[in-house]
């Protein structure tokens, strides 16, 4: 009997979504999320891939709405990767700023 493990990852880009900001939102370099939940169901299908979100964040680093970019192609890991996406805590804005939109990624691999 093989046993496999399931990692499943928040990659957190260092850029704004929005090509026209100057710089990078100091709020968004210190970003955490937390690997979401992986169903055993999940692992009996073998369920993998990668999400792409966009994460609205907000001046006191809250995330205020999540959208999909790009999907793993199992809309339960787009879901669940949207689900844990809320979660994700970022450094409060110094200086007041307005939203600002970041990207988080979820890698599903089966190892």
């Amino acid at each position: 009997m093989i046993i496999r493990s399931i990692i499943a990852l928040g990659l957190i880009s260092l850029s704004t979504i929005n090509p026209a900001s100057a710089a990078t939102d100091a709020r968004l370099a210190s970003g955490e999320c937390e690997a979401p939940a992986y169903r055993n169901t999940w692992q009996e299908e073998e369920l993998q891939g990668n999400v792409k979100l966009a994460v609205l964040v907000d001046a006191k680093g809250n995330v205020q709405d999540t959208k999909v970019i790009s999907s793993s192609g199992h809309l339960a890991l787009d879901k669940a990767s949207l689900r844990a996406s809320t979660a994700c805590k970022f450094q409060p804005a110094s200086n007041g700023a307005a939203p600002v939109w970041a990207q988080v990624q979820y890698k599903w691999v089966l190892n």
